[in-house]
């Protein structure tokens, strides 16, 4: 078994991935063109905008910061960057973890050997990978502390999963989950939550050479957990949130990834670990998050049902002193916008019960990502 090095990064600080559809901007219509548009931006495989798994996707992938703010800025830069880049070519880009209207027949996969494997080992599933997602790594200076963190962040994920639920449609439909993304992306190889059973780095080393031995993976960064450790970063990344359809909601991932991750090295040097929920809790309870959203019923460590709105609560009062202190105050507090006027999830199910097609709920969608450019942050 050959070790894997962890690479050297400060505690709490961030990187952000932001993953965004590529449309036709006078119809919203997914737009294959992914490639064009980076040749315009003139993009490089290492740089900050990306391509992605489809043609129809690009990625902004920020700096490393020690604030909030500091990464938002970077990716509010990146996104007018983009826009103004895809006007000329009629495109435009939106944030959401579904295209509410779009089908699998309207991507095509990227070209690489990479793209190729995850679609030809998924079949079916690979190709209805029309999602978008919001990735944060947080930097862990302890390997020995980069698994513990990843459970705590999947055990916590449910919150942040509900709070940036962003795709209820898929092919038109309204699918009844508040995440369909979430119920898609799981269903690939290595994805999901992390193994219980793998809670130290020597597990996870274990753990991916038994993958290599079995044909499941070449190397670590093919495990895609809803968290997982990032060895060449010296990070965990946290992956479980929708894409965020605006620079605010983007803000407010990386402020709960933050804190999170700081309120957990707080209570780890005091020795003061909270009570671990069973496995079984933590598979249903991140269940509950994508279909119901903020309505769904959380299982606590005790086993009793309590409203995934108290926990939300509960956090926000554990965690405000500790934004006050890492300098992302305002960006936390976009999560009470949330719970009052909606997720994005809700947003949009109030647009079709008013009546709106999924063209209509797309256009809502495009605008609301080109109007965060202008956001107060």
């Amino acid at each position: 078994m050959a070790p894997i090095p962890f690479g050297s990064s400060t505690r709490g600080s961030l990187g952000l991935e932001w993953e965004l559809f590529v449309v036709d901007a006078a119809t919203g219509a997914l737009a294959p063109r992914a490639p064009e548009l980076l040749d315009a931006l003139g993009a490089t495989e290492d740089g900050p905008i990306v391509g992605e798994y489809l043609t129809t996707m690009i990625e902004l992938v920020s700096g490393v910061h020690a604030t909030v703010p500091d990464a938002l800025a970077e990716m509010r830069a990146l996104l007018g960057r983009v826009t103004d880049a895809a006007a000329p070519l009629g495109l435009a880009v939106l944030a959401a973890g579904t295209h509410p209207g779009a089908r699998p027949d309207d991507a095509t996969v990227s070209p690489g050997e990479q793209y190729a494997t995850v679609a030809e080992r998924n079949a079916w599933w690979g190709r209805r990978m029309l999602i978008c997602g919001t990735h944060v790594h947080v930097g862990v200076p302890d390997v020995g502390l980069a698994l513990p963190l990843t459970h705590f962040l999947a055990e916590t994920a449910p919150v942040l999963l509900a709070l940036t639920a962003s795709s209820p449609f898929f092919t038109g439909e309204d699918t009844g989950f508040a995440s369909q993304r979430t119920m898609l992306f799981q269903q690939l190889a290595t994805n999901g939550l992390p193994p219980d059973q793998v809670r130290d780095w020597p597990a996870f080393e274990a753990y991916v050479a038994d993958l290599q031995r079995a044909g499941m993976a070449t190397k670590a960064t093919e495990i895609r957990w809803d968290v997982r450790p990032a060895p060449k970063f010296g990070t965990v990344e946290h992956r479980v949130a929708d894409c965020s359809p605006t620079l605010a909601e983007l803000g407010a991932v990386a402020a709960w990834s933050q804190c999170l991750t700081e309120w957990f090295w707080r209570h780890h040097d005091a020795d003061d670990a909270p009570p671990r929920r069973p496995a079984w809790f933590v598979r249903e309870n991140k269940w509950r998050a994508a279909r119901h959203g903020l309505d769904a019923q959380l299982i606590d460590a005790a086993g009793t049902p309590v409203p995934l709105r108290d926990e939300i609560d509960r956090w926000l009062a554990e965690l405000t002193p500790i934004a006050s202190d890492l300098g992302c105050s305002d960006a936390l507090a976009v999560t009470t916008r949330l719970l009052t006027h909606g997720t994005s999830a809700e947003r949009q199910r109030a647009l079709a019960t008013d009546g709106a097609d999924p063209a209509t709920i797309t256009k809502a969608l495009m605008a609301e990502t080109s109007a965060s450019l202008e956001e107060d942050l």
